[in-house]
């Protein structure tokens, strides 16, 4: 994590840091404004660096004041899919499951749009990500920059298949995001549990997410654009489709 926004968020969400480096001219200052080496965090090692060690261990052409190294999270079991911190069947808060509302990332290989369609799962409620094969690396230096902190905010699924996810949420509807062809986003009836499955903007969804999806749905444009423009990318468009979700009721799902 790099830079004090996203070091603070991971605090804020109560994962320890196994290493801090501060810039040494300010050790004092931001040690003291993220509560590190006292009783927050008696555990976590600091370590105020000069200006040319800071540029070997940052990914960033300018390195920041704050960097930290936490813990990756352990991996979770599908079957801790629904439910405030993956809780499921006699463990789960009733309505966990039938509220559920899962991204599942088809594909999309740019480490910003991850990081903005994670950004948005978190701010519209949804329960948890899930990434395909080959997508972009959540942990990845530029998925997290992009994600602004949201990599600590809902449980993750890294390199798993729509079809396990929708094994661990029974009666799902999947919400396949289109360019063209769908139903118009508006018009859609977003039952819930819901897996909204969004791929990369050129190639779209995948042939395995398709054959999965219940309801193609498309955000319409302004027709007559100019410059070409035919479509969101992934980031956009997922952020769009999960207010809508958010702005209205979710019909539950048929049984």
């Amino acid at each position: 994590m790099e830079g004090a926004d996203l070091v603070a968020a991971g605090l804020a969400a109560g994962r320890r840091p196994q290493v801090v480096f501060v810039r040494a001219e300010r050790a004092l200052e931001l040690s003291a404004r993220l509560g590190l080496g006292g009783e927050r965090e008696p555990a976590a090692a600091v370590y105020p660096v000069a200006e040319r060690v800071a540029e070997k261990i940052s990914t960033l052409e300018t390195p920041p004041d704050v960097m930290a190294v936490f813990p990756l999270p352990e991996r979770r079991a599908l079957a801790t899919l629904c439910g405030p911190g993956g809780a499921r069947g006699d463990d789960a808060p009733p309505g966990a499951i039938t509220e559920a509302l899962v991204v599942f990332a088809d594909g999309i290989g740019d480490p910003g749009n991850m990081g903005t369609l994670l950004r948005a799962a978190v701010a519209f409620g949804a329960t948890a990500l899930a990434t395909a094969p080959g997508s972009a690396d959540l942990y990845g230096p530029k998925t997290v920059r992009a994600g602004m902190g949201a990599v600590f905010g809902l449980p993750l699924f890294p390199e798993v298949r729509l079809a396990e996810v929708l094994a661990a949420l029974p009666g799902a509807a999947v919400y396949g995001l289109a360019a063209h062809e769908g139903a118009p986003l508006a018009a859609a009836g977003l039952r819930r549990p819901a897996v909204l499955v969004v791929g990369a903007e050129r190639p779209g969804l995948s042939r395995e997410a398709l054959e999965h999806v219940t309801q193609l749905i498309t955000i319409p444009l302004a027709p007559g654009l100019p410059g070409g423009v035919e479509s969101l990318n992934a980031g956009v468009a997922g952020a769009i489709a999960l207010y809508e979700f958010t702005r209205r009721p979710a019909a539950p799902a048929k049984g």
